[in-house]
């Protein structure tokens, strides 16, 4: 269980790097420059506003959703018992693309305050968005480790081939596009 729980640590690193790049460029951006981007602006205060509000929100109900519909036991159980693939995909590879999924959402959220002080040319607003992100990390990150010692309990997929892997992207014989013209003609 300590190795599906230690696959998730990968993404959940990365993206803590990237928010904290992120936050550390938004901090060095000269005030001149974003005194420029606010005169410049070809929006207005209050559209600007609504933007922001909106971004927010959009954020928050981000959050939200991963949280109570995306990362739960429930929906990877209904995921194994409907989809062929999720089933017969590997305890490891699971909870790593889960752990993919949930830095991609979090990386959205700095992207999306990053975008508020690109667009209203204010620092002050872009807190808000690395203090959603932070929460929203610590909570993917206990429920993709809820479904880990979830799935550790699980049986092992089966398959009907005993000599195919448990998950296969390709297949049988099957050769990729790119190298259909370099396999020999038979």
């Amino acid at each position: 269980m300590e190795a599906l729980l230690a696959r998730r640590r990968g993404p959940f690193l990365a993206v803590v790097t990237f928010g904290a790049l992120v936050c550390i460029a938004v901090l060095a951006i000269p005030e001149p420059f974003l005194e420029q981007i606010e005169r410049n602006r070809p929006l207005n205060d209050s559209q600007v506003g609504w933007i922001y509000r909106l971004l927010a929100i959009a954020a928050a109900v981000q959050v939200l959703y991963g949280g109570f519909r995306v990362f739960r036991i429930e929906r990877v159980q209904t995921a194994r018992e409907h989809d062929p693939r999720v089933a017969a995909m590997p305890r490891e590879k699971l909870i790593a693309s889960l752990s993919r999924n949930a830095a991609g959402m979090i990386a959205l959220t700095l992207i999306y305050g990053l975008a508020t002080t690109m667009v209203s040319g204010l620092r002050g607003g872009f807190w808000l968005f690395p203090v959603l992100a932070l929460a929203q990390g610590a909570w993917y990150y206990r429920e993709i480790g809820q479904v880990a010692r979830w799935d550790a309990f699980q049986p092992e997929p089966v398959t009907e081939d005993p000599d195919k892997k448990p998950w296969d992207p390709y297949p049988g014989n099957h050769v990729p596009v790119l190298a259909r013209g370099l396999k020999a003609r038979e």
